[in-house]
This record gives C-alpha cells, structure tokens and sequence, in this order.
C-alpha cells in the first residue's frame, strides 16, 4: 500500500486547508521555531504549502519536499498567487538527500506518520541526518490514533470549482501489534465515484521514538506534547526536536 495524495484528494486538503491555515497551532510553532533562524529549512512532506508559504513570507529560507506530485502542482499554483518564488522537490523521502545541508529539517502534521513501513521509516531518518549540517536541528510531528474506531464512517460534502464533491471517510483497520491503522477514503462527484484511496499510518511510543532517534545518532532530544497548548487536554501531537 502506498500512502498518495491524487488529484481530489488533494484538491480538497487545497480548498479546506489553505496556506495559512493553522492545525492546533502548529502554524505558530513553527514560526516560533524558524523565525530566529539563519540558514536553510527543508519542510519534508510540504503539500499544498499550508505552512510552507506563510513561512516564506516570513522571510525563512525554505526548500518544500513531497512526493505527490499533484500537490506540488497545487503549491506551486498557490505561490504563484502571493508572487512569491521558492525551490520545490518532487520526490520520495527514501530518495532524497542533501549532504550537510539544512540547518533545520521539518516533518508537520504527522506526514512522518504516513511513511509506509519501519524500514522506509528508519531509513528517512538516515535520510534527514545525512542532510543536516552538524549540530542542525530535526523536527517530527506524530500522532497517535486515540480516536480511531474501526468501523466507523464519516462524511462531508465540499463545493469545489462549482462542483459539489462528497467524501465518505471509512476508518477501516487498527492494528495494535504492528501499530498503523488504514482508512479508506470514497470521493464522490454528482454521485459518481471519482477517485478512492487507503491511508495507513503508523504510530510510534514516545519513548520508542526518542529511542529510534538517538540509534540513528541524533541527540540533545526532546518531546513536547500539542506544541505547548495545556488548553488541548487530549493527547493529539507529539513533537520531537532532536540535535544532530
């Protein structure tokens, strides 16, 4: 199974999370984070450039990375509409990779998630080390599946370029021991199947990730839990920000 965004599915991530759009703050995290900085920020997993282009307007050197294709063509059409101008990457995180490079790698919202397999997981990271300058920054958003229940169904209706598009979201299987759950994923048109994908997405124990992380010779680590907010009583994201 692999984890892509087609051309629907990624037309309503465009039209129901624009650039700009913050997820549980994590916009203003990462301005936090980047703002201070000199030096380059590779965004692993960039999309529709949700965080991507609000971060170049603030002036971070950032290069954008995803292997969707059809996203990268919406977030180009979206720079387009700021003027601004900025390197993106259409490529496979198991392939990409840049020596002594970035002074910052970010993965936001859970795209490290998506990431098919422990072993494509394991070797991203070798990935990201190779690619940090030493003493760079790595930066991993994780999510963990408290409110999944498989079985359940939800549905939404977006209107979209004067077409009204249905998406019927199945959550379909939770795997405990091999820890990932699979959603499938309907998009209808005028009551017409149009497209249908399967996302499965693996979680990780906190502390079997700070240990991951270190194995792979990152260090200096820490973890902070929904970017800080103590309003947000649910455990909903898990950031890592290790050292190389």
């Amino acid at each position: 199974m692999e984890n892509h965004y087609k051309k629907i599915s990624s037309l309503v991530y465009n039209s129901t999370k624009p650039p700009g759009t913050s997820i549980d703050k994590d916009l203003e995290f990462y301005k936090s984070q980047l703002l201070p900085i000199e030096g380059k920020v590779l965004e692993a997993g960039v999309g529709n450039g949700r965080l991507f282009i609000p971060l170049l307007k603030y002036k971070v050197d950032i290069v954008g990375i995803d292997k969707s294709q059809e996203m990268i063509d919406l977030c180009k059409e979206n720079l387009e509409k700021e003027n601004l101008r900025a390197t993106l990457i259409c490529d496979d995180l198991e392939n990409y990779k840049q020596k002594d490079t970035y002074e910052y790698i970010i993965v936001p919202n859970a795209s490290f998630n998506l990431l098919e397999s422990r072993e494509k997981a394991l070797k991203v990271l070798d990935n990201f080390y190779y690619s940090l300058k030493e003493n760079g920054t790595l930066i991993i958003d994780l999510i963990l599946p408290i409110e999944f229940k498989a079985g359940s169904n939800h549905e939404f209706t977006h209107q979209i370029n004067g077409e009204n598009i249905v998406v019927k979201n199945l959550s379909k299987e939770i795997n405990w021991v091999e820890q990932y759950t699979i959603n499938q994923i309907d998009y209808f048109i005028e009551g017409e199947l149009k497209e249908t994908q399967q996302f499965k997405l693996s979680w990780y124990g906190t502390q079997e990730f700070c240990d991951i992380l270190s194995l792979k010779g990152f260090k200096d680590g820490l973890f902070m839990i929904n970017y800080g907010n103590k309003t947000n009583l649910n455990v909903k994201t898990i950031t890592f920000i290790f050292k190389k």
